[in-house]
This record gives structure tokens, C-alpha cells and sequence, in this order.
């Protein structure tokens, strides 16, 4: 979560080449860890995923987590909100 937008770049960069299919060819565990390589700066590089990735609010994919809409739904709604909050 400390690392700087450089830090991941650089990183990038050199797993990008570590595991680039055209380095290792014929190597179908290679090029599944470049493609993951790739979604993960992708989703590191962009600053707002970041931070909803870094908040819990989306998966390592970019999708959204199950549980983060309900956290928006009731965020900031005060004390007692919530299912079954209010009574009869």
C-alpha cells in the first residue's frame, strides 16, 4: 500500500520482462503469470481503482466485492442503521 506509482512502475516493468511470452516460448504457466502481471498494473496504475482496491471496495480482478456495496449503502447513515435497524 506505501509503494509510489514509480515503485509499481518499475516493478512492472521487470516482471513484464521476466515473464514475457516471447521470452519464454511455449510456456503456458509464463504467459498466464505475464497476464496477471498485466491485470495487476493495470488496476494498480489507474489511482482510483487503486484506492477502492486499497479500501476493500473491489477484488484483485476490478470487480466489485460483494460485501462493499452494502458497506456503501449504509456508510455515514448513523447509528443503528442497517438490516432489521427501525423497529416493527
Amino acid at each position: 500500500r506505501s509503494a509510489t506509482a514509480d515503485d509499481i512502475k518499475q516493478a512492472y516493468r521487470r516482471l513484464a520482462k521476466q515473464y514475457h511470452p516471447d521470452l519464454n516460448p511455449g510456456r503456458a504457466d509464463i504467459e498466464m503469470k505475464f497476464k496477471e502481471v498485466n491485470a495487476a498494473y493495470s488496476l494498480l496504475s489507474d489511482p482510483d481503482k487503486r484506492a477502492r482496491f486499497d479500501k476493500g471496495e473491489i477484488d484483485a480482478t476490478g470487480a466489485e466485492r460483494p460485501d462493499s456495496t452494502f458497506r456503501r449503502a449504509y456508510a455515514g447513515a448513523g447509528a443503528g442503521a442497517g438490516p432489521g435497524a427501525g423497529g416493527a
